[in-house]
């Protein structure tokens, strides 16, 4: 009789695991609960434009009584990062101040970072010499001032400027044209 009790008892622990494991399962349902969540994020838009422009040759050259060269800027339609500067009929040591105004046409805060002309770095008070030409020798010098560091808000604007010299090795008699672009980086990333 020892022998069928051992063979009866595996089917009813077997039966009793079973039935266990059906009330925890039971139980665990209703103890659950699914929970979706579904959210949205909309992030800022950085944004800037060139906006305006001025050059201090309206007429007579700055610093003189004659009006010999001229200097002029328009800004690039299709993308208002860039603007063009041209000098014509410049002779050596004509100076010219040109000044523009950059909006900050998206929704956060951002810093201008230095200009460029024809995609090089300027460095902010000093002379950099530019050879427009192609000849070899720098034809003009152009020092940037003002408008690096500062936080823009949205619809608000900086303004900077560019002091232009032409040196004593130009061409005389030439047109001189220039690409100028900023970069704005995002208020919290400015290192």
């Amino acid at each position: 009789m020892a022998l069928l009790k051992k063979k009866t008892s595996i089917p009813a622990i077997i039966g009793i695991v079973l039935v266990a494991l059906a009330i925890a399962g039971y139980s665990y349902a209703h103890w659950s609960e699914y929970i979706k969540v579904r959210g949205e994020v909309k992030t800022g838009e950085l944004g800037a434009a060139i906006v305006t422009w001025f050059c201090n040759d309206a007429g007579k050259d700055p610093g003189y009584t004659k009006d010999v060269a001229q200097c002029e800027c328009w800004i690039d339609e299709q993308d208002p990062h860039y603007a063009y500067v041209t000098i014509k009929n410049a002779y050596p040591s004509y100076e010219v101040r040109f000044t523009c105004d950059i909006e900050n046409t998206g929704t956060i805060p951002w810093f201008m970072l230095t200009p460029k002309v024809n995609g090089l770095t300027l460095v902010d008070g000093e002379w950099v010499d530019f050879d427009l030409d192609g000849d070899g020798k720098p034809d003009v010098n152009i020092m940037y001032i003002d408008g690096e560091g500062k936080q823009v808000h949205p619809g608000k604007f900086v303004e900077w400027s560019l002091r232009i010299h032409v040196k004593q090795t130009a061409t005389p008699g030439s047109t001189y044209t220039f690409t100028l672009s900023v970069e704005v980086v995002q208020w919290n990333m400015v290192e």
